[in-house]
């Protein structure tokens, strides 16, 4: 977005320094103060101009940094939320893989007592399955 500006002000820029390289100042610019019309002051056009030029440009960028004084301190305060919730969702991360550890063990467990409890040489029910069983099982 810079760029973008700098494209656009880059004409006006140009324009300024040539409109002061080519101001004619043999006269300069003479100022008479108001109370006393006596006094006058001569000053050249060329050094007017480059300190109208630098007022004006030192000036916009100063009333431009304060209309986004606004975005800057929402800006800060989106920051320091975001810190907040990524250490909260850290905290959440680390109890989530804690449970699927949980988990996993658990189901480790449930796999073993299944194992033990569908045995053939396990359990009552299995010894009368191989006694009392239909031929095509025996």
């Amino acid at each position: 977005m810079k760029f973008l500006h700098y494209i656009w002000a880059l004409p006006f820029i140009l324009f300024a320094a040539w409109a002061i390289y080519s101001a004619d100042s043999a006269d300069g610019i003479a100022f008479v103060l108001w109370p006393q019309e006596k006094t006058v002051t001569s000053w050249n056009v060329k050094l007017v101009l480059l300190v109208t030029l630098i007022y004006g440009y030192i000036g916009g960028r100063v009333g431009a940094w304060f209309a986004q004084a606004p975005v800057r301190r929402e800006l800060k305060k989106q920051k320091k939320a975001n810190k907040i919730l990524a250490k909260e969702q850290d905290e959440l991360n680390k109890t989530v893989d804690g449970l699927k550890q949980n988990v996993s063990a658990l189901q480790e467990k449930a796999k073993a007592k299944e194992n033990n409890a569908t045995s053939p040489n396990n359990g009552i029910m299995a010894k009368i399955k191989q006694k009392f069983g239909t031929k095509e099982e025996r």
